[in-house]
């Protein structure tokens, strides 16, 4: 008989926790350079942080230490993230803190497993991407159905060093708790909203759920997860009786494809957008300008999307980029950002125009969340004879905005969001279209590669925003009205100083939803817009994806206010001023 020794299962020594103490971890991203550049702001944040658990009479013990041949203290892989949670006791009261873009999987599976409370701290920093990080985890824990003996998960925010009245009051509830609750009151569902004169948009929408469910849509996803974000990865029994269909695609395939599509036919494609008017920073450089070979592994790139889509029969597709792609070839934001345009460049392929005269729908990051929504967006859209472009942004960051609107006679006071994204942000939603365009090379500390993003300013109008996301295993919806405004020139350079200035920006005010009531019930780092000619039918647009959403069998929350007076439509009309709480 065999041997059976047990004595070499040695597993590892478990940190001792004291009463009032908590376990730290600063989860990172796994490309060292963005590790470094947030490595400092890290380092202040949980200063900030340590300070205010001590206030309250808690010590705060970082579970890993700074290591000097990485030259940071972020866990930077999933086996890292692994061998430092071989050492957290599972009943510990457990924070992670966040002032980096991180990859959710490298810690998602053992906080899924963690039996004591979960914190989820970040500043509210647009320099660092910690912010929409956090949203990312939070968002990726939001999935999972926890067990009746573990605590979950809750997450704080602070823009004041966590020295405001409301982080205190927050951070002293969890750490008596083991939980924080937010007043979410803005989100009702939609079972419980009479909808009113929106009924037929309704009942509108419900028949486009009950159509889908006939006839199926594909959503076309070249790899399954980018940058971590497990919240932005469906898997296919949560899309059973939606009517839409994954189909699992290869980003190897891809770039294959695009060998075969030569690189002066797919600088054709960018040629045609600069005719349009789009601007290009060229140069030298390969490091900080764009380049006719980036231009051309782009144009080859939005070829190859386009084959596929039509072998495929795809309504949406999504490209994860980042990692894979991001070794071999520029940058996937300008193709995407052409792909969602209905102005894009034709492209002929065995004998026919591929998709003429309308977006291909693509979700940036591969966000499968943002591609189910994009494809019932359309479907919306079109319905109602409404230009059917929609795109996606981070909820990066914002602020209270206190001014003129640009070029009216009215004032702002209200919290005023960046939303803003690496890319594919569609012309019609650009002030002026392609010509307000100027392809710039994307940040080189991400995009080794090289690449353009799409610089522009999103055009003033009013928006349907929505997400699709999982909790705790079941499809679900949030979706509200809101308003893209103009700010000053100054304002707009300096919100994209304070944040990633070579990407798209929208300032956007969202309607009956303050900035801690979207942080609170917002489920993804992402957030998903589409605009209408005017605030009636915007609403009615609304109202039509929330009876589509429910139809495909998603809990559907209807945020915030969405009546015509509310709206920056009717105040600039009436002159009034623009308030938001």
């Amino acid at each position: 008989m065999a041997s059976l020794d047990k004595s070499k299962l040695r597993t590892p020594k478990l940190m001792k926790v004291g009463r009032k103490e908590a376990i730290m971890i600063a989860n990172g991203d796994e490309r060292r350079s963005a590790n470094l550049v947030c490595w400092p702001g890290q380092v202040e944040m949980e200063k900030q942080l340590t300070a205010a658990f001590e206030e309250l009479g808690w010590k705060l013990t970082r579970a890993h230490r700074y290591d000097p041949e990485m030259q940071h203290g972020f866990i930077e892989s999933q086996a890292q993230g692994d061998e430092i949670f071989d050492r957290i006791p599972k009943d510990c009261v457990l924070v992670v803190a966040e002032s980096v873009w991180q990859y959710s999987n490298m810690v998602a599976y053992r906080l899924w497993e963690h039996r004591g409370p979960i914190l989820i701290a970040s500043n509210f920093d647009g320099a660092a991407p910690g912010l929409v990080g956090a949203l990312g985890l939070e968002a990726c824990l939001t999935k999972h159905k926890y067990a009746r003996n573990q605590k979950g998960h809750s997450m704080i925010w602070s823009s004041e060093e966590f020295l405001d009245k409301a982080s205190k009051k927050n951070l002293a509830a969890f750490l008596r708790t083991g939980k924080i609750k937010y007043n979410i009151r803005h989100a009702k569902k939609l079972e419980n909203i009479s909808p009113g004169k929106y009924k037929k948009a309704v009942d509108f929408g419900k028949a486009l759920g009950q159509y889908l469910q006939v006839k199926r849509a594909r959503l076309g996803v070249f790899d399954p997860l980018c940058m971590g974000m497990l919240n932005a990865a469906f898997d296919e029994e949560v899309m059973v009786n939606t009517g839409i269909s994954i189909r699992r695609l290869n980003q190897s395939d891809l770039y294959a494809e695009m060998q075969t599509i030569p690189k002066d036919r797919g600088l054709v494609h960018i040629r045609k957008l600069e005719k349009w008017g789009m601007k290009v920073d060229r140069g030298a450089d390969f490091a900080t300008k764009v380049t006719d070979d980036q231009l051309a592994e782009q144009g080859q790139m939005y070829e190859a999307i386009l084959r596929f889509a039509k072998r495929e029969g795809l309504a949406c597709v999504g490209i994860p980029y980042q990692l894979g792609l991001a070794r071999l070839c520029a940058a996937s934001d300008l193709p995407e950002a052409m792909l969602n345009s209905t102005q894009r460049p034709p492209v002929e392929y065995e004998g026919e125009v591929l998709f003429p005269g309308e977006p291909v729908m693509c979700a940036n990051e591969a966000d499968m969340g943002c591609g189910v929504d994009q494809i019932m967006s359309k479907m919306v859209l079109q319905g109602m004879g409404i230009s059917p472009e929609t795109t996606q942004h981070d909820v990066r960051w914002g602020e209270r905005y206190a001014g003129r609107y640009d070029g009216k006679k009215v004032d702002i006071d209200a919290f005023v969001w960046v939303f803003e994204l690496s890319g594919n942000t569609p012309a019609e939603h650009v002030r002026g279209g392609w010509k307000g365009v100027t392809a710039v090379r994307q940040p080189h500390m991400y995009f080794h590669k090289g690449g353009a993003a799409t610089k522009c300013i999103c055009k003033a109008g009013e928006i349907v925003w929505s997400r699709v996301y999982v909790d705790q295993g079941v499809l679900s919806m949030d979706l509200g009205r809101g308003g893209v405004v103009d700010l000053p020139d100054e304002e707009t350079e300096r919100r994209w100083k304070a944040t990633t200035e070579e990407w798209p920006i929208a300032h956007t005010i969202l309607y009956g939803v303050s900035r801690d009531a979207l942080m609170a019930k917002h489920k993804s780092n992402h957030i998903t817009i589409h605009y209408a000619p005017n605030a009636e039918t915007a609403t009615q647009a609304m109202f039509a994806k929330a009876g589509m959403a429910k139809a495909m069998g998603m809990k559907v929350y209807v945020c915030g206010n969405y009546a015509v007076a509310d709206s920056v439509e009717s105040k600039l009309a009436k002159g009034k001023p623009i308030i938001e709480k």
